[in-house]
């Protein structure tokens, strides 16, 4: 069984997950310091999220279309993301094996893994909200 049973719910999770970790000061700082713009592509169920801090003083979510080309793309299942916030994915491992596809320079995307880890510890409660 899926972890989201529709995209409203993929995406309301994600957006209470993004704007916990944009509200926290350290890993929003640290993000917006990279000035890198990342879309997630997530399927079944479909959605695109692009996180945006390129001015580096604000951090943008936008869920859908976006009208600029993002730093990095990253395209995975809907579950392997809810694996990852769970903190049970290996990214190099699932990058190599194909369970993520990414372009752009990904080595930018994967400097900040440990600026996000904080968020594997609010994720379940805000998971938990959908249940």
């Amino acid at each position: 069984m899926s972890a989201f049973k529709n995209t409203e719910e993929l995406n309301r999770v994600l957006l209470m997950l993004w704007d916990a970790i944009r509200e926290d000061e350290q890993m929003s700082s640290q993000l917006l310091q990279s000035k890198i713009s990342i879309s997630f592509y997530y399927k079944e169920p479909e959605s695109k999220l692009t996180v945006d801090c390129t001015d580096g003083n604000e951090m943008k979510i936008y869920v859908g279309e976006i009208n600029f080309k993002p730093v990095v793309e990253m395209y995975m299942k809907s579950d392997l993301a809810h694996d990852f916030w769970l903190g049970k994915v290996n990214i190099p491992l699932a990058l190599i094996s194909g369970k993520i596809v990414s372009k752009g320079p990904v080595n930018k995307a994967l400097a900040l893994l440990p600026v996000i880890k904080p968020a594997f510890n609010f994720y379940p409660e805000i998971y938990k909200t959908i249940s």
